[in-house]
């Protein structure tokens, strides 16, 4: 008891340590000081003045959001809003290819500020114009989010290409606290772009599908017709689902931050994230009571989308099935000229001397274009001073690009 009280008191010293701290890097940004930018001069007195340079009161800036997010600060509305200028300013980003991470880790800084602060001391209008230009998304999606505006917040997170888990966080959520004509509205409006969200994650897509649209999952797949790369990547979601029994979402790896076991980061989270990650981690139980019906139709599709996609994925895919037409699947192979898959599917049907005679044309045009290739090859060097190995690397580069 007296161990806990000793440590409350020496946090509270602490905490008005802090405050004070801030308190006082607060009176130096907030100074008037001429000439911050100005060319560096060996006069003392200059130097003097230059001081704190633009890159200091940025390293500030960074010092007193940090505290303040932790909740061990406080600051005015106008430090917050130069606070927030500072975080959005793509110019105050380093020109390297580190800046990519700056600005997103600047975003995760502002967003920590914004769960912190009242709502009463920063203007949504304001902050969500500089997080547009900046490319924000996930904070553009929160102001939304408190604005009511679902719609706007649902186009903002999907705009964030790099971290998309965030965009099916939200939906689900959403699914689960909308009511009425709210959740009318949103749930219509991520139907309609389930294309696109195939192209963000595939595989969040195929468990939001399952999870929220499971009565719907036909007619989205009809509606994923008019996109083909789309459907391509959905079939092939739903196949490695009911090969597998389970997805592999890419975030959720041994060496992430995440315990794979509930589905919750070790790191600090949003709780709609969190929440997602749990939903994720149930999916094997969600799917024995929602399982994948993969028909032959959505096998035969399947391959003729294989074809135009991953070429040479095609045989290993017809090894793997045996549900299928195999005439059907003979023609598509044959028609976009997958030599090894059509060979396979005649000697399936005992046609192996077809099988034979296809495999050794096609062995001819490769000698043919060999034969070539070559040719140009040794054309091209013998006018040039390469050496023997040089000759030979080019020739076996050429090799390589026709097998």
């Amino acid at each position: 008891m007296e161990a806990n009280k000793e440590s409350n008191i020496m946090a509270g010293k602490q905490d008005v340590l802090i405050q004070n701290t801030i308190r006082s890097l607060v009176r130096i940004v907030d100074r008037d000081i001429s000439h911050t930018d100005g060319p560096a001069s060996g006069d003392d007195s200059v130097s003097v003045l230059a001081w704190p340079s633009k890159k200091e009161i940025g390293n500030l800036f960074d010092f007193i959001a940090h505290y303040v997010s932790c909740g061990r600060a406080n600051i005015s509305k106008s430090v917050l809003n130069q606070i927030f200028e500072y975080l959005t300013l793509i110019d105050n980003a380093p020109q390297a290819v580190s800046s990519t991470e700056t600005l997103k880790r600047r975003e995760k800084q502002l967003l920590a500020l914004l769960e912190v602060v009242p709502e009463t001391d920063w203007n949504e209008s304001f902050v969500l114009h500089q997080c547009e230009n900046a490319h924000f998304y996930q904070v553009c999606g929160l102001i939304h989010s408190i604005r009511h505006q679902y719609l706007d917040a649902l186009d903002s997170y999907m705009k964030d290409l790099n971290e998309p888990i965030h965009a099916f966080s939200f939906i689900s959520n959403a699914l689960l606290r909308l009511k009425d004509k709210d959740f009318a509205a949103f749930r219509s409006a991520t139907t309609s772009r389930i294309p696109h969200l195939v192209d963000l994650s595939r595989q969040d897509t195929f468990f939001l599908v399952v999870d929220h649209f499971f009565n719907e999952s036909s007619h989205i797949l009809s509606e994923l017709r008019s996109y083909p790369k789309s459907l391509f990547l959905y079939l092939k979601t739903a196949i490695e689902v009911h090969l597998s029994g389970t997805l592999n979402f890419p975030y959720v790896k041994k060496d992430d931050n995440v315990d794979v076991s509930n589905g919750r980061r070790v790191k600090d989270q949003a709780e709609e994230l969190k929440a997602y990650l749990e939903r994720i981690s149930e999916f094997p139980k969600l799917l024995r009571s929602n399982p994948v019906n993969v028909t032959d139709d959505m096998i035969e599709l399947y391959l003729e989308l294989l074809c135009q996609y991953e070429r040479n994925a095609v045989l290993k895919f017809l090894e793997t099935f045996d549900s299928y037409r195999v005439e059907h699947c003979l023609r598509v192979c044959q028609e976009y000229g997958i030599i090894d898959a059509a060979a396979f599917l005649l000697e399936w049907v005992d046609k192996v001397g077809s099988a034979l005679l296809l495999t050794l044309s096609s062995l001819q045009d490769k000698f043919v274009e060999l034969d070539a290739a070559v040719a140009s090859v040794v054309s091209t060097v013998s006018s040039s001073k390469s050496t023997a190995m040089e000759q030979f690397n080019s020739v076996l580069t050429r090799t390589e690009n026709i097998w």
